[in-house]
C-alpha cells in the first residue's frame, strides 16, 4: 500500500460498516477490513483468522466511537497498518476516518468512497 496514495473503499462495505457502527449503538464495534488484491472487500467484527481463511489479507483495522470524535491516539495506533474509525458523535451524519502512526504520532490519510 503506498503510504501518499488517496484510499478507496467501495460505496457497499462503507454503508455497510456505517451500518454495524450505528446499531450497535451505545456499544462500540471493531473489526477489520479484509482485502482481495488492493481493494477492501470485507467487514468482519472477529478477527483476522476468519480473512486468511476466506483468501484475503488485512487492509485495516476498525473500531468506532459512539460518542467520542473519529480521532485516534497514538497509543490506539500502536499496532501499526491502517485504521478505520467511526464517529457517532456528529448531527445527523456518520463519520468514517482512516489513520496510519507515523513519526509516533496519528497521520490522518485520504479515504474516498467509490461505486
Amino acid at each position: 500500500m503506498n503510504p501518499e496514495a488517496e484510499l478507496v473503499i467501495p460505496r457497499r462495505l462503507a454503508i455497510q460498516i456505517l451500518h454495524e457502527a450505528q446499531i450497535a449503538q451505545p456499544e462500540s464495534i471493531c473489526g477489520v477490513v479484509g482485502a482481495l488484491g488492493d481493494l477492501p472487500a470485507t467487514f468482519l467484527r472477529a478477527g483476522g483468522e476468519q480473512l486468511a481463511a476466506s483468501g484475503q489479507r488485512l487492509w485495516a483495522r476498525l473500531w468506532s466511537n459512539p460518542t467520542a470524535p473519529a480521532v485516534p491516539t497514538a497509543d490506539q495506533l500502536s499496532g501499526g497498518g491502517l485504521y478505520l474509525v467511526v464517529s457517532l458523535d456528529t448531527k445527523g451524519v456518520l463519520e468514517m476516518r482512516a489513520w496510519e502512526l507515523r513519526g509516533g504520532a496519528p497521520y490522518e490519510r485520504v479515504l474516498k468512497v467509490q461505486d
